[in-house]
């Protein structure tokens, strides 16, 4: 048995399971195996039977409806992700209709496609006309509605939401909604109903690029609406006071005065406290750390102030010797002679030895 469609007893009172989650006759679910199946099921008191299908053969559809109403049980069907065309017949074997308010349930006139001559046409038109009228006929029992009423709806092959659904009596109550989806295959659905999803689909994404943009509207709003409120702020509080926080909040308010005399707005004075900050590493890294009051209170750009920390370093560099020559205590040159030498004092000498 496939997975798409399932019968299955339970005991204890229990209501016995039944799932249509595919087409309805030769490619899903056929009213042969399903009656069968219900059948074996004996004597039950309750059914509920879970619905996910885009439809399919009204005659087999007409057959399970038929077949669960004879059956004596009490029927409660859930529409679980869709319940179109056909299986919108076989969900009105319901003694109580549910659907998840994300669920749909569409209906139509029966629709059929014919080879032959003129005769086979006309013939084909009688056949689905009286079809149409046992479709309608089920739909008012069901629904309380009119017969020009079920008749307009399936003319305009209406594809209803759940509260939609509630509101025309094809269902009874609305549940929480389910994080379920409808799967089948889309491109083995009629045209007709094929178009009926697409409208559905992108008025669905028209609504979200609406909400989208609505959204972001909103943001942009607030954020505007946030920075007059900041500029009105800033505007009632005066400068001093400003560039005095700023500057106190960076470790620099030794020089607030000196911005708050020489620089005309707020916005001025926050890139030269950022350089400043900057300015004063600058100085402590090149060892100088005195002269970074000197190069703040010019408003010294950081790129002039490397380019002097930079030249000051290599002149001090030039004017330091640095004489790299080893020292000895051994020296090989003579003491200066004070007088010139006599040679007669050395024979003297040399004689006086003997």
């Amino acid at each position: 048995m496939k997975d798409w469609y399932k019968i299955v007893a339970r005991t204890n009172g229990q209501a016995a399971q039944i799932s249509v989650f595919d087409e309805i006759g030769a490619w899903g679910v056929s009213a042969k195996m399903f009656i069968a199946d219900l059948k074996a099921l004996g004597d039950v008191k309750k059914i509920a039977m879970d619905i996910n299908s885009p439809g399919g053969s009204v005659f087999d559809a007409l057959a399970m409806y038929n077949a669960l109403r004879a059956s004596g049980a009490e029927i409660t069907v859930k529409v679980l992700g869709v319940a179109a065309s056909a299986a919108s017949l076989l969900a009105m074997a319901g003694d109580k209709i549910i659907m998840p308010e994300n669920a749909f349930m569409m209906v139509h006139n029966p629709i059929n496609g014919v080879y032959g001559n003129s005769e086979d046409m006309r013939d084909m038109a009688d056949v689905l006309d009286k079809i149409g009228a046992s479709l309608v006929s089920t739909y008012v029992a069901r629904t309380g509605r009119t017969e020009e009423e079920v008749k307009a709806l399936l003319a305009a092959e209406t594809l209803m939401s759940a509260a939609d659904a509630v509101a025309q009596g094809f269902a009874d109550e609305v549940a929480p909604a389910l994080n379920v989806q409808a799967v089948f295959d889309y491109d083995r659905l009629p045209t007709n109903v094929q178009a009926l999803f697409k409208t559905a689909a992108n008025a669905d994404d028209a609504s979200a690029a609406a909400a989208k943009a609505a959204a972001e509207a909103a943001a942009a709003k607030a954020a505007a609406e946030a920075a007059a409120a900041a500029a009105t702020a800033s505007a009632a509080t005066p400068l001093a006071d400003q560039v005095l926080a700023l500057a106190t909040e960076a470790g620099l308010a030794d020089f607030a005065a000196h911005w708050a005399l020489t620089v005309a707005s707020i916005e001025a004075v926050k890139p030269l406290i950022a350089a400043a900050g900057e300015i004063r590493a600058l100085c402590v890294l090149a060892k100088c750390p005195d002269d970074a009051a000197a190069f703040i209170k010019a408003n010294a750009s950081i790129e002039k102030v490397r380019d002097a920390l930079c030249a000051r370093l290599a002149a001090k560099s030039e004017s330091s010797h640095i004489d790299t020559t080893s020292k000895s205590s051994n020296s090989t040159a003579g003491a200066a002679q004070p007088t010139a030498v006599s040679t007669s004092s050395i024979w003297a000498a040399r004689n006086k030895a003997k």
